[in-house]
């Protein structure tokens, strides 16, 4: 089903997690992105899209999260709740079963946010009620802890960190005042402290009428020519489906990532935003997930020489320096970087603001505001 629309029916193992036949196509017009290739559904890509919408096996403290809920596997949960996500309005419905999307969907209903969320997050021990598995954050991937919660009547995604003094959420806010500064279309994140762990915090990016594709699911049926890159095949793939300003709009997310050392821009990490009442591409999605960055794994002594490092990622190639990223973007001078000359203050005070649960030395602090100011120096020099 994509909302209350019948898209296809099918055979569907539980014990495999996976589509076993199709029977019917109701309408092909609603196939999820990337599943479609030479004037069919594929079987093969189906399953890939519908596994990859759950929790993955490297998710960080997995065997914890699957004990408190009382699941022996990740993909059980897949059919929990019908498949509901919030990233978009696909969802299993079994025959004779008497459901509409508007009633069920978690855009609208509630949910046992705090039972999923502490079963993630928390370090002591913890035991949820049988309601934690009513969540829509069973079909959240990622490496990273994460949980929905509704505050105000509005959602938000709390996504915490693995390094040791808990920098990827501020990463992530770093990236949203950048491109606050810059005019460039992100997702906006603030930092805050959960179960006494450091937490980005942002809003829900779609409503009732968008879905989210990942840039990796728009490309798996998009063959790239022998000579071509895979950059330039993944913007005329955009402008076939009516995006427009699509050469700006990618050097804005190249932008970031330049500045800011981003190493984890895998296919998964950016993507398209697709009418889901009509199936039709609307726009890049808004630059999200850029917390892998400004060294966040590098010891305090060695961020002088992050630059040098060779672990910049994008689409399929990986281990290059961030300066061959420079080289990609096409217009910098279409912007006024000098507007970033105060984000290294900035990013002190809020690294500073959150000692007492990180532990980050001033030492730290100042390498990395010194980083910062490098790479807006570099910035600079592209133009």
């Amino acid at each position: 089903m994509h909302k209350d629309k019948a898209v296809l029916s099918a055979e569907y193992s539980p014990q495999t997690h996976t589509f076993r036949k199709i029977t019917e196509v109701h309408d092909a017009s609603h196939y999820p992105v990337g599943t479609f290739v030479k004037g069919s559904i594929s079987l093969d890509l189906l399953n890939d899209w519908w596994v990859w919408r759950g929790i993955p096996d490297y998710r960080v403290d997995l065997k914890r999260l699957l004990k408190r809920l009382g699941v022996a596997d990740r993909l059980d949960l897949l059919e929990e709740e019908f498949g509901l996500s919030l990233s978009d309005h696909y969802w299993l419905r079994q025959e004779r079963v008497n459901a509409s999307y508007e009633e069920l969907n978690y855009f609208h209903r509630p949910f046992d946010q705090e039972g999923f969320a502490r079963s993630m997050f928390r370090q002591m021990d913890f035991q949820p009620q049988e309601t934690a598995l009513r969540t829509p954050g069973n079909t959240l991937c990622g490496f990273h802890r994460k949980a929905w919660i509704r505050r105000d009547n509005k959602l938000f995604l709390l996504k915490g960190s693995v390094t040791r003094y808990q920098e990827e959420p501020f990463n992530e806010w770093l990236a949203w005042q950048a491109a606050k500064r810059l005019g460039i279309y992100a997702v906006p994140y603030r930092v805050e402290t959960y179960e006494n762990q450091i937490v980005s915090v942002c809003p829900e990016m779609l409503n009732l009428h968008t879905d989210l594709v990942p840039a990796r699911d728009a490309m798996k049926t998009l063959k790239i020519p022998s000579g071509e890159s895979e950059i330039d095949c993944f913007l005329e793939l955009l402008e076939q489906h009516g995006i427009t300003d699509v050469d700006d709009k990618f050097d804005e997310m190249l932008i970031l990532d330049f500045l800011l050392l981003n190493s984890d821009r895998h296919n998964q990490n950016f993507g398209i935003l697709v009418n889901a009442d009509t199936n039709q591409w609307i726009d890049l999605a808004p630059i999200f997930d850029t917390g892998s960055a400004m060294g966040c794994f590098t010891g305090t002594d060695e961020l002088p020489y992050e630059e040098t490092h060779e672990d910049c990622k994008l689409f399929s190639r990986k281990h290059f320096r961030h300066d061959e990223l420079g080289e990609l973007i096409m217009n910098p001078g279409r912007f006024d970087f000098s507007v970033l000359d105060d984000l290294p203050e900035a990013y002190e005070r809020k690294l500073a603001s959150f000692q007492e649960v990180t532990r980050i030395s001033d030492h730290r602090i100042e390498a990395l505001s010194n980083l910062l100011r490098r790479r807006i120096s570099k910035l600079k020099d592209l133009q």
